[in-house]
């Protein structure tokens, strides 16, 4: 436990070595994607399964100081979440892809780690599965929609320099549509989460 305390201090109060790290990031991260269980207008559940999330994420830095603020422009791609509903109209599978510019905020930027916050406004695409449930073939497999982009992390700088200093970043991100996409029958609400948890990691130049 006393470990713990000391490794805790050491990232929240432990200054950085001086480093050069630019002003612009290119993050590449690896997560998987959740999506909340939803229901068709009559009532009948439709739960959904994990899918790998992957991302990549540009940022320009525009206010340095301790407190950093960065325009983003996060891009996050799952490629395959299940569809189960006892409801032989509904699709079996969905993909989605969002890609939403947007404003991050870091917090103390000259520790080792610094959380941050991020909000945003973009684009989806959403792909059904070409079958239905009751094998007839979905005609409508592609949509769009608009798309907010809401989340936090924080970044852990490391001793690690190859070409570009390099840091290591943890986050979760919702990526909220503002239409529902085509299941093949009524759904209630009029939008749907995508939550996605991955890890990154940084490069900065």
């Amino acid at each position: 436990m006393r470990l713990l305390r000391v490794l805790l201090v050491l990232l929240l109060g432990l200054p950085l070595a001086a480093q050069n790290y630019g002003k612009n990031e290119l993050a590449f991260s690896l997560g998987v994607s959740a999506i909340p269980q939803r229901s068709t207008a009559g009532g009948v559940p439709i739960s959904f399964g994990e899918s790998i999330g992957y991302g990549v994420n540009f940022a320009h830095r525009f206010k340095g100081g301790d407190t950093q603020v960065f325009v983003e422009l996060p891009f996050v791609a799952e490629p395959s979440n299940g569809v189960s509903s006892t409801d032989t109209s509904t699709i079996i599978s969905l993909a989605s892809i969002f890609i939403t510019p947007s404003a991050r905020v870091k917090f103390a930027s000259k520790k080792v780690l610094s959380p941050w916050l991020s909000l945003g406004i973009g684009y989806g695409i959403r792909e059904g599965s070409e079958f239905f449930r009751n094998s007839i073939k979905n005609l409508s497999r592609y949509d769009s929609t608009g798309a907010l982009q809401f989340g936090g992390g924080a970044d852990v700088r490391i001793p690690l320099k190859i070409w570009f200093p390099i840091t290591l970043r943890g986050e979760v991100r919702d990526f909220y549509s503002f239409s529902n996409p085509n299941f093949g029958t009524a759904v209630d609400g009029g939008g749907q989460n995508n939550i996605v948890a991955s890890g990154a990691f940084v490069i900065h130049f």
